[in-house]
């Protein structure tokens, strides 16, 4: 007997929750999720920030009012293609059409296409992008991928070994109400099971912890580094990846286009007790190249990253900072470059022809939502002759 196949159109519907519907049938509650889309799609390409002044100013929002305002708001999102799918052309329908899910609506009208297709619209993402993921992973799991990719994203810390380790962290968070569990694969990490407001904790203004997922973590934690070797992070934005290259005894140098990141990072190194050196590029043992990229593995956090997605537009920006990153590494020296996508096209970066017979590639991971228990990732790391 065939097994039935798989419904990738509705892979990614939640099952039903009609105490989440109930939520969201207080008129104030459906106001304030349109409110909150119409302000998202004025400025698409910012969504996310805009989104986040939104529910910071709304302060009519109690914290139950806005936990089920927020959760509606990024499932319209995640799911907008499939609601317009089936036949609601604006926000107020999309809404109406989300809490009939909810309730146990699984859009039985609906017939599927293709499987990339369908899986397009289960995501609401590009059918190249689609096609792809269902070449590598298969029918199956990209069911789980989809599935996966459209709940909230859990909050992971990691432990900052400059102080603490991670079971006396754990011990910590738990005397200040912080329940969490370790993580099964990042050694540092943390898998926080309840919202926390981190600034409010003592251990987060002593530096025992920083916010980093658990594919950014394992990163670090896979690169071959040896206590007190220099390491340049050309793309250090504010910080996350530098401030765990410290924690590894690495001394670290770091730099990025944005001004605003760097004073970010040097107050995050300054209250992590992190030795970090802020300045323009130099040669080093090391070379990190966490690379601008689509996103695509953290549309589970950031679910409005669809709303600027373009495919391929920055091969070019990561093929520089490739080349400006190898030129950079001393002889016997890394280099490492990663991404937070699961592109092929953005994770297997050809190295530059003048340079490629000088690098021997030691180490490649591409990690999954639903496979890894993190964001997806993808890295390569290089030795220099």
């Amino acid at each position: 007997m065939q097994p039935a196949p798989v419904d990738l159109l509705r892979a990614a519907l939640p099952d039903p929750d009609p105490s989440r519907a109930r939520a969201l049938a207080k008129p104030f509650r459906q106001s304030a999720v349109l409110e909150a889309l119409k302000a998202a799609r004025s400025q698409p390409r910012f969504a996310t920030p805009t989104l986040a002044r939104f529910f910071r100013r709304k302060r009519s929002l109690g914290s139950r009012d806005r936990r089920a305002v927020q959760g509606a708001v990024f499932d319209i999102i995640r799911h907008e293609s499939l609601l317009f799918h089936s036949g609601a052309r604006d926000d107020a329908k999309m809404l109406a059409q989300w809490i009939a899910i909810l309730e146990g609506d699984r859009l039985d009208q609906l017939t599927g296409s293709s499987p990339a297709e369908d899986l397009s619209l289960a995501l609401s993402i590009g059918y190249r992008v689609a096609r792809e993921w269902l070449d590598v992973l298969g029918p199956e799991s990209a069911a789980k991928l989809a599935k996966v990719q459209a709940t909230r994203a859990p909050t992971m810390v990691r432990a900052n070994r400059l102080k603490c380790t991670r079971d006396d962290l754990q011990h910590r968070l738990s005397e200040e109400g912080i329940p969490t569990v370790q993580h099964a694969h990042a050694v540092d990490g943390l898998v926080v099971e309840k919202r926390a407001a981190f600034h409010t904790l003592a251990s987060f203004r002593d530096g025992w912890f920083e916010v980093q997922d658990a594919s950014s973590q394992r990163f670090v934690d896979a690169l071959p580094l040896e206590e007190g070797q220099t390491v340049l992070d050309l793309c250090a934005g504010a910080g996350g990846k530098s401030l765990a290259l410290a924690a590894r005894g690495a001394r670290v140098r770091a730099w990025d286009i944005r001004d605003s990141a760097l004073d970010e990072l040097e107050k995050r190194a300054h209250r992590a007790g992190a030795p970090i050196r802020i300045a323009p590029p130099e040669p080093a043992e090391v070379v990190v190249i966490d690379a601008p990229c689509s996103g695509t593995g953290r549309l589970r956090r950031e679910p409005a990253l669809r709303w600027k997605f373009e495919q391929d537009s920055l091969l070019p920006t990561q093929a520089e900072l490739i080349v400006e990153g190898a030129a950079l590494v001393k002889p016997g020296g890394l280099l490492a470059y990663a991404t937070c996508s699961l592109q092929a096209a953005e994770n297997e970066p050809p190295l530059p022809p003048a340079v490629a017979d000088e690098f021997e590639l030691i180490d490649s991971a591409l990690l999954w939502p639903h496979l890894d228990e993190g964001d997806g990732f993808g890295w390569r790391t290089w030795r220099r002759a």
